[in-house]
């Protein structure tokens, strides 16, 4: 058995995978729980172990290989160590030890290796057909940060011209200050209230824009062509067949879509709305031989 799990910024989602079938979680072993990314490091590490022991005592340590984890950047995923210093989230893991910190917590410490959250979202998709194994994808989540993966033949790309240093979008920039200021829930949420007289909520903008609040679909058409932005000259240089789309605020696709096609002409746009599953499926691929084999050779240091 393979732990795969999800580490998001509010919560950690953890479940198990049969070795000999790493594309679907095993029946009742999901794992929900939420955590907030600015608390403090021992209720983070805390939350995230307790999940993670949760799906392994009923399956019993002996039968668990190892523990895949889906994490945010900036993060060295080699050595394990987060470098979230000034960051949205996680400001208090910042130059921990995430696996020896895991360890120390956990009941049931299994060995433990790490993949970029958006880079897992990616690959799970490939795992369970959502995109295709061939070619070229880009992955996207939307939600806390802007993640980003890019994939060839199903292996991740971090370097080259033909993609940003790391496969990261999030940093670069974009009007006034970076992309994630631009693209991320905060930047949503801030809109909503500050343009919509009492809404203050992603969800209930989204409600309102469906319901003909027309400064409210302004809004979202607004969040649609700058994702498009950002992204189309990097789905042109790295010839991109698709681009898949994760994150909770993919709930409101409907209204940013129309404007992120016109920007991304002739590349095919697939939202996968079970992030948490796609990313605890690729998480866990890290204990699959035939793709960590080739993927342990990509991975952002930072």
């Amino acid at each position: 058995m393979i732990v795969g799990v999800d580490i998001g910024g509010h919560h950690v989602a953890a479940a198990a995978l049969a070795a000999n079938a790493p594309g679907a979680l095993l029946p009742g072993s999901f794992r929900h729980d939420p955590c907030t990314p600015d608390a403090d490091r021992d209720t983070l590490i805390a939350a995230w172990a307790d999940a993670i022991d949760a799906v392994i005592d009923p399956l019993g340590a002996e039968r668990v290989v190892g523990i895949g984890i889906a994490m945010p950047g900036p993060f060295d995923y080699v050595t394990g160590v987060g470098h979230f210093a000034g960051n949205a989230k996680f400001t208090a893991l910042n130059g921990v030890d995430i696996g020896a910190a895991l360890a120390a917590r956990q009941r049931f410490p299994r060995p433990v290796r790490f993949l970029n959250d958006a880079t897992a979202f990616a690959v799970g998709c490939v795992a369970i057909g959502a995109v295709p194994v061939h070619g070229n994808v880009v992955g996207v989540t939307l939600g806390t940060g802007l993640g980003s993966a890019f994939l060839r033949d199903g292996i991740p790309v971090i370097d080259g011209d033909d993609v940003p240093a790391h496969g990261s979008l999030w940093h670069l920039p974009f009007g006034e200050s970076i992309a994630d200021d631009h693209v991320s829930a905060r930047w949503l949420t801030a809109q909503v209230r500050d343009r919509l007289d009492g809404i203050d909520t992603i969800v209930a903008g989204a409600d309102a824009a469906r319901a003909g609040n027309t400064d409210a679909a302004a809004i979202f058409t607004e969040y649609g062509a700058s994702l498009g932005t950002i992204l189309s000259p990097w789905v042109a240089r790295f010839g991109a067949q698709a681009v898949v789309l994760g994150g909770r605020i993919c709930g409101a696709f409907d209204l940013f879509g129309p404007t992120l096609s016109d920007a991304l002409p002739g590349t095919r746009i697939a939202v996968h709305s079970d992030t948490e599953d796609a990313a605890i499926i690729g998480a866990a691929a890290t204990f699959d031989a035939r793709f960590w084999d080739r993927a342990r050779h990509h991975l952002p240091t930072r």
